[in-house]
């Protein structure tokens, strides 16, 4: 028995690897924005991924009012 194990992993098969842009799918537009960026601008809440990031800035600096909120009066 051979105590050597060698494995092939120089070759690599380009046809199994992952697209590396963002791929639409079942009807969807492709979308240059990525992520919840992405999401906002497909879902018709911003218009560009700038907008999008701005939404969502507005969004944490709604949670942490929020959480100030809450501790002070309600704990």
């Amino acid at each position: 028995m051979s105590n050597e194990v060698q494995f092939d992993t120089d070759t690599q098969n380009d046809a199994i690897r992952r697209p590396v842009g963002s791929v639409a799918g079942f009807g969807q537009p492709m979308s240059d924005a990525a992520g919840m960026a992405g999401w906002l601008v497909r879902h018709g809440f911003a218009k560009t991924s700038t907008g999008a990031q701005g939404i969502m800035i507005a969004v944490v600096a709604v949670d942490i009012i929020a959480t100030f909120v809450v501790i002070k009066y309600f704990l």
